[in-house]
């Protein structure tokens, strides 16, 4: 609870100068790239997340590692968060960042689970259908699970749209169930 509340804090700092500067796809970007760098390189995780390597060489190592790829603002946003000791939180710190940042632009993030990859087509009727009901753009992310039967099952926000074919199942069994029990 404590880092999610942390992590709120410190997009929320990142996010209004971002905004200020109405750069907030640049600095996602950004952001994107050290998580990814960061995530890519088991030896670079372990030097920025240790707690016991002293600020100075994570800062040095920011500095060299992305010397021309990050605006001063954000490489400062980096520095600050070594400096208080938050490092550890900055993948937290981002997914926060990419929430506000796509709440600004009226964009929602949907996960999809499909028993099987959906064509292209599939995916914009989708996109498209998740778009008139939300209200907002939809950026699709999906997951081909091998578990699901089939249908789908769209997560967006807080909210579940279950469509599979085994909740279906499921709901016909329970009717069944409670149309035979008041035969009885």
């Amino acid at each position: 609870m404590l880092t999610n509340q942390l992590a709120l804090k410190y997009a929320q700092a990142i996010y209004e100068i971002a905004n200020e500067k109405a750069m907030l796809d640049t600095v996602e970007t950004q952001l994107k790239l050290v998580e990814a760098t960061i995530a890519g390189h088991a030896d670079l995780a372990t030097l920025m997340y240790h707690p016991l390597v002293p600020a100075p060489a994570k800062k040095e190592t920011i500095n060299s590692v992305f010397a021309d790829d990050l605006d001063g603002f954000v490489k400062n946003f980096l520095l600050l968060l070594i400096d208080k000791r938050r490092e550890p939180a900055l993948p937290a710190i981002i997914r926060e960042y990419i929430r506000l940042a796509n709440e600004a632009r009226n964009i929602a993030e949907a996960q999809v689970f499909t028993a099987r990859e959906l064509s292209k087509d599939q995916l914009d009727a989708l996109a498209a259908k998740l778009s008139k009901v939300t209200g907002k753009n939809i950026v699709l992310k999906t997951v081909v699970d091998g578990e699901l039967l089939g249908g789908v099952i769209v997560k967006i926000g807080d909210k579940l749209i279950d469509g599979s074919v085994a909740r279906q199942l499921k709901a016909l069994k329970s009717a069944l169930l409670t149309k035979q029990a008041t035969a009885v």
